[in-house]
């Protein structure tokens, strides 16, 4: 018997078997070719031939209610239920960048790239966030000889115009959407959103993205103004929870822009000039590349203390 660690995102669902030297039996899947999380599950067990009796899930969404809503998926899953439909006798739901955090416990490991340099304290929480499919935010506070994972969605707080360019951008956007959240422009579809209200067209964020690094021109000035607005969004949430340690970006979107971060207003964005800009000077900055972070997190959740009273146990 084992436990399946399973990281559900709005476009893809991952699954691996956690053992004691690492993840197995990985596999990636479309959220769209499944009607639902157990059939995806049902799949990947006749895939692999693995039979499991726990299974620990990261979900992009708020995961505290009796029913999960996937955020920017169709699928949507009763915890009772999914226990009692895959004949599991665990079952731990936590949200997707809380795993993401519990895969960062340290930050300069697992090929993370030092975005920017600094030595914050150890003692002080570590910030963790990322634009994927939607913005993921979370953070590690230490508590004794481990960590709590903050759990929240702070990718949904409002937007914080920077620039006269970026008043009109959220403007536009507000014509649009009854709120302007921070993901409106710091995600993938975010991404389009600066594009499309920029240059008055349409574009895939990974078009975007490979357009941004070919050259100049609007797909270029689309990536850097998501930069741009990216800092100031980290530099908010390290304000906010104090989170001196250190920033880990997750996410598929900054690392494939990754070449453009030296050159765009990232930095300068960050590390502001504000009245406690001054905090953010020593924060350093890491980018993670581990596209397994979520499943390796999902794993280690099942083991945290903080998180013991989520499990639900078959009757």
């Amino acid at each position: 018997m084992a436990l399946v660690a399973i990281d559900v995102g709005g476009t893809n669902v991952r699954f691996a078997v956690a053992g004691t030297s690492g993840l197995g039996e990985i596999r990636s899947m479309l959220c769209a070719d499944y009607p639902s999380l157990a059939a995806a599950f049902a799949a990947y067990a006749a895939q692999t031939g693995v039979t499991a009796d726990a299974a620990s899930i990261a979900v992009a969404g708020p995961v505290q209610a009796p029913e999960v809503d996937v955020t920017n998926n169709h699928w949507r899953f009763s915890k009772a239920g999914l226990l009692a439909e895959t004949g599991l006798e665990r079952l731990l739901v936590v949200n997707d960048f809380t795993a993401q955090a519990l895969a960062q416990t340290d930050p300069s490991a697992h090929g993370n790239l030092q975005v920017l340099p600094g030595t914050g304290p150890v003692d002080a929480p570590l910030l963790v966030i990322g634009p994927g499919t939607g913005l993921g935010v979370s953070a590690l506070v230490p508590a004794g000889d481990g960590y709590v994972p903050i759990e929240g969605e702070g990718g949904h707080v409002g937007m914080s115009p920077q620039s006269d360019a970026e008043i009109e951008l959220m403007q536009a956007r507000r014509a649009e959407v009854p709120h302007v959240s921070a993901e409106d422009f710091v995600s993938g579809p975010g991404l389009e959103n600066v594009y499309r209200l920029q240059a008055g067209a349409t574009l895939g964020a990974p078009e975007i993205g490979r357009a941004a690094l070919a050259g100049d021109g609007p797909a270029r000035a689309a990536a850097m103004t998501m930069l741009g607005i990216l800092g100031t969004v980290i530099a908010d949430a390290v304000l906010t929870l104090g989170c001196w340690r250190g920033v880990v970006i997750a996410g598929g979107i900054v690392a494939q822009l990754q070449p453009l971060l030296a050159e765009s207003p990232f930095a300068q964005r960050f590390r502001h000039q504000g009245t406690m800009g001054r905090l953010l000077s020593d924060v350093p900055v890491w980018l993670s590349v581990d596209p397994h972070a979520g499943l390796r997190g999902a794993a280690v959740a099942m083991a945290t203390p903080s998180l013991q009273a989520r499990v639900i146990m078959a009757d």
